[in-house]
């Protein structure tokens, strides 16, 4: 972990300066003011990087701007405040709406809207918080043909989930009108961590405060009797709670948190028995495997107590998005991997594009060995944040390639024998083909798309047209030899007009192989293989193959063959005693492989030279992939107990910069 001071630069006093224009003096009695706070249980920018803050009074637009960047140097601070001033006639209604985006104006993640009253003869807070529970509740309208519309000021045009009239809290509609004569008085250290200003507050070390909590469940069985009752059960004493995520929130080596409120309708609170009382969305988020559970730490400070004071609304969170110069934030140790996502089920294919992070969570498996019908197809930002589910209840997805150019991500179903695809900006699945003989690896290249069928023997090239909803799939070609010997191929890679896959064969058997097509011709490149399974190429600055690399799962030897002349290499080792190899990549540099038995993240020079252990410590690594600046790979987790239940979700999506 690392520890820093949080800055001081706050945005807070330039948003109240610019409030000026939204009031003026009332006629009817003394002026009182409407101070409007903004904070945030996420973290930014990589929840949310766009903020747009937009008040109307009486249907007039008295305050509309856009924050971007939220979490650089150069950015706003939270908390935040916004001032508006009793107008004329104190009966007039003020509408706040905040919208929060990910990656940019279009990627809309939250609305809050709440409609209310500027009361007189005092100053009134009225909390605004961008909450992870809330997160999808908005989005961004479209037309059939799925382009963003917006209004004549050309601001993205924004679709509320919840009824008209509602807006989102704590994961829930609740009726956006809110009666200021309930508002508390506004004070600066309910809101600045007990401070008065961005000088002498304190914030909440998220990762910290957390680092000793233990686990906890929510009574599933309580709640779905009566899904308005979401209880949890709490040690005794002082506590504080967070929100364990997939990868939103706030993010430390093994986990990401999402503190709530003490004493807090969004929060918690502490009920008689040691119950939890929590937003019934925590209950329903758990109970759609979106949420791992909950962390539960002492609260307090001094002997016998925990590290840090209870978490309340008085006390935001530390991060470089925080207005608060008196806390530390411990952030991820940037030489110590880096989750992009947490709590996942057997991660068994991984892809890095210039859109973000895909992968599949596994299925799991029931007592007689069949494929329960829970796999998921996911993506991510590079940065990491919480994924968005492409494909659900998937029947044992295999592999999986991203298109960023026809914005579509397929995949191979095993059990149910289909290669599928789903648009990335989300929306429904299609099966391209089906009584497919258990198709596995999949891989493209420009318009080719290639795959390879376990049981069937074959491996398969078809080429795509359309993009989004529209793709299609032309006639398959084989490209296997006929009459093969080689039994269940499974990974394949393609550049250009090349396909490389590999043979796995049988366990302990030297029977795997790995072939190639190359300038038309299928050609074995190499036989007498031990369970060859994942394969790479090194693709030159041409996009064209120069080499194939493979590794030997039970040999524990790492190969290559060279592409790139008039005929192709012999396969030569470059590594060995490597142990059970279950991925491999490669970048301009280096060769790139994980450890299953070791746990470990290898890389080694492709001229040559001893291997480098990356990472370790890792659960089952798996899949591995490159880009430019860093290192992904998934940790498949934890075994599943006997009756093909998982132990507990620890599989993982981890990056490390090179």
């Amino acid at each position: 972990m690392r520890a820093k001071r949080t800055r001081s630069r706050s945005m807070a006093a330039a948003l109240l300066a610019l409030a000026g224009a939204a009031g003026a003096a009332s006629c009817s009695g003394e002026r009182g003011q409407l101070m409007v706070v903004f904070q945030t249980d996420m973290s930014l920018p990589k929840d949310i990087d766009t903020i747009r803050v937009e008040a109307t009074l009486e249907g007039s637009i008295v305050y509309d701007e856009t924050f971007e960047r939220l979490g650089s140097e150069d950015s706003i601070r939270l908390p935040a405040t916004l001032g508006f001033l009793t107008p004329d006639d104190p009966s007039q209604a003020l509408r706040v709406r905040v919208i929060a985006s990910r990656g940019g104006k279009e990627g809309v993640r939250v609305l809050r809207e709440v409609l209310t009253t500027v009361p007189e003869g005092r100053t009134a807070t009225l909390h605004m918080p961008i909450q992870f529970l809330c997160d999808g509740s908005a989005d961004v309208e479209r037309d059939a043909q799925g382009n963003v519309l917006r209004d004549a000021q050309g601001n993205v045009l924004v679709k509320n989930s919840c009824p008209e009239g509602q807006s989102c809290v704590a994961g829930e509609c609740k009726p956006r009108e809110i009666d200021s004569r309930a508002l508390p008085e506004f004070e600066a250290q309910a809101v600045f961590g007990g401070g008065v200003g961005e000088t002498d507050g304190l914030c909440f070390d998220t990762v910290r405060c957390f680092a000793a909590a233990t686990s906890a469940q929510v009574d599933l069985a309580r709640y779905e009797a009566n899904p308005a009752d979401c209880v949890a059960t709490a040690p005794s004493g002082a506590v504080n709670v967070a929100l364990l995520t997939q990868g939103g929130g706030i993010c430390g080596e093994r986990a990401c948190y999402v503190p709530l409120d003490a004493e807090s309708e969004a929060g918690f609170r502490v009920e008689e028995g040691n119950v939890l009382r929590l937003p019934a969305a925590v209950c329903k988020r758990v109970k759609e495997g979106k949420l791992a559970g909950l962390a539960i730490a002492i609260a307090g400070e001094g002997e016998g107590a925990g590290t840090c004071r209870t978490k309340g609304t008085d006390l935001p969170t530390c991060g470089p998005w925080s207005a608060l110069a008196g806390g530390q934030y411990t952030g991820p140790d940037a030489a110590a991997p880096i989750p992009v996502a947490v709590a996942q089920v057997h991660p068994v294919s991984l892809r890095v594009t210039a859109g973000g992070v895909a992968w599949i969570s596994g299925t799991t498996f029931d007592k007689a060995g069949m494929a329960r019908e829970d796999g998921e197809l996911k993506t991510a930002p590079r940065g990491g944040g919480e994924p968005l589910v492409l494909g659900a209840a998937q029947a044992s997805p295999r592999d999986l390639v991203v298109d960023d150019v026809r914005q579509v991500v397929f995949w191979t179903n095993a059990a149910d024998g289909t290669l599928r695809a789903a648009p990335l900006a989300g929306g429904e699945t299609r099966v391209l083909l089906a009584d497919l003989k258990q198709p596995e690896g999949l891989s493209l290249s420009g318009d080719a798309l290639t795959w390879t069928e376990l049981w069937g023997g074959g491996v398969f090239r078809a080429t795509l047209s359309g993009a989004g909803a529209d793709v299609a799939l032309g006639a398959p070609e084989d490209l296997a030899q006929p009459g093969s010997a080689f039994a269940s191929p499974y990974r394949v890679a393609s550049a250009g007009d090349v396909a490389c896959w590999t043979y796995q064969g049988t366990l302990r058997r030297a029977d795997g192989a790995v072939a190639c097509r190359v300038r038309g011709e299928t050609l074995t490149v190499a036989a007498e293989q031990l369970t060859p399974r994942e394969l790479a190429l090194d693709v030159d600055a041409q996009g064209n193959a120069a080499a194939v690399y493979w590794a030997s799962f039970e040999g524990g030897s790492v190969f290559r063959a060279d592409l790139s002349g008039e005929a192709v290499g012999e396969p030569e080792e470059i590594a060995s005693d490597q142990g059970q190899l279950n991925g491999i990549a490669v970048d301009a540099e280096y060769v790139y492989w994980t450890r299953r038995d070791e746990g470990t993240v290898v890389r080694m020079p492709k001229d040559g030279g001893e291997p480098d252990v990356l990472a370790s410590q890792q659960m089952r690594p798996g899949d591995v992939a490159v880009d430019a600046t860093t290192v992904y790979w998934i940790n498949e987790g934890s075994p599943d107990l006997e009756d093909g239940t998982p132990v507990v979700k620890d599989g993982a999506v981890l990056k490390l910069a090179k």
